[in-house]
């Protein structure tokens, strides 16, 4: 876990863990039913939405980790051997680097509370999003920072996801039981997704392969959060092309 929340850190300097814990896939359901599904999770007429992108966490946390994001601005290459390093790295505590940018108990400290996975998301913004079916389709009209989900509608009768000219086919069902996440919650999402080139992640890559290509992942998740029942619409769309960011959008939204 040190190793994955670390790693994850070093590639992105992010402030939120990774929200996946323990997921399942389950045998993908028929059309029909993920259509059926879509329409309950997001109802015709108007809904208040949270767009959920800010983040609360551990005073401490939030601390050690200004300095840790401090410490690798100041020193990229620590960052690029770090990921380098990770796949072949073994077992146990990440070596203590001082380039960090805190001292050695300060970055154990730091790695028990990540591990602690006290980061949570909170709204940053609330309003009003109109949801309109048609016989084969799902379409959005927000307002304020809603407005980005005009870009994205749901085809039904394929199956499919359009976010601005990009069409993401089906990928499976996550299920994720495990509450201690970013959500607070156990959670199940139905899940599309377009990677380009197929097969690669910015989660597994070097820096160095970062710079030299242009990567694509686009994805949306609508699923059910079990603690709340709120419907959740996560949207993902990040760009690179030889290292210059085109897009860098990853928000949750929880639907009221």
């Amino acid at each position: 876990m040190r190793k994955k929340i670390l790693a994850v850190l070093l590639l992105c300097t992010a402030t939120l863990p990774a929200v996946r814990a323990q997921p399942k896939t389950v045998v993908a359901p028929e059309t029909k039913s993920v259509s059926a599904a879509l329409k309950e999770l997001l109802p015709a007429g108007t809904l208040q939405v949270a767009v959920m992108d800010s983040v609360v966490m551990n005073p401490r946390l939030a601390l050690l980790l200004a300095k840790f994001q401090e410490g690798i601005r100041a020193n990229p290459q620590y960052m690029i051997e770090m990921q380098n390093k990770a796949a072949t790295r073994k077992p146990g505590p990440v070596p203590y680097d001082k380039r960090v940018g805190m001292s050695e108990p300060e970055f154990r400290e730091f790695e028990m509370l990540m591990e602690k996975r006290e980061i949570k998301v909170a709204p940053s913004y609330t309003g009003a999003l109109q949801v309109e079916h048609t016989a084969t389709a799902i379409h959005f009209k927000g307002t304020g920072r809603l407005g980005m989900l005009d870009e994205v509608w749901l085809d039904l009768a394929k199956n499919e996801v359009h976010v601005l000219n990009y069409v993401l086919p089906y990928k499976e069902v996550i299920k994720v039981d495990d509450a201690k996440n970013a959500y607070d919650s156990a959670w199940t999402a139905y899940e599309w997704k377009l990677d380009e080139p197929a097969g690669e992640s910015f989660e597994n890559m070097s820096l160095e392969k970062l710079r030299a290509m242009h990567l694509l992942q686009v994805q949306v998740e609508i699923g059910t959060l079990a603690k709340t029942g709120k419907t959740l619409l996560k949207l993902k769309l990040r760009e690179i092309d030889k290292g210059n960011k085109k897009y860098a959008v990853d928000t949750p939204f929880f639907v009221q």
